[in-house]
């Protein structure tokens, strides 16, 4: 028990760092196109409710999506080319990564078309005669 916890905190921990780096990777052309294919697949087949591991397949059968998610991403991770890694690593940790870039952009077009769509509520309401 006092394992599954440790390793529970331990995943909790590298969770976000490994989900920046692994979306990080995936879009860097570098990575070779058969390593996101496989993480693409591997992802499929754990998150696909109608296939269902065996629990008569040693080791897999026992353990649940989380466990294989972070397996996949693990190994996309140590397949990828180590300078790579190192370089996205580093990114990440000055905030400047793509997933960082990529995050501030998909905000800065949400705020537009919110203040888009704010605007446009004005104009219908102007145009019926009421104010806000």
């Amino acid at each position: 028990m006092l394992l599954s916890l440790r390793l529970l905190r331990r995943i909790a921990r590298e969770l976000p760092r490994y989900g920046k780096l692994t979306y990080c990777l995936y879009r860097d052309p570098r990575v070779p196109q058969r390593n996101k294919v496989a993480l693409a697949a591997a992802m499929a087949l754990i998150l696909n409710p109608v296939v269902d591991v065996p629990l008569r397949l040693p080791v897999f059968g026992e353990m649940d999506a989380v466990a294989l998610t972070v397996l996949a991403v693990r190994m996309f991770v140590e397949k990828a080319p180590k300078e790579v890694v190192a370089e996205h690593q580093e990114r990440i940790a000055l905030g400047t990564s793509v997933f960082d870039q990529d995050l501030r952009n998909s905000r800065e077009g949400l705020r537009s078309r919110l203040n888009e769509l704010r605007g446009r509520g004005l104009a219908v309401m102007r145009a019926r005669g009421r104010t806000a």
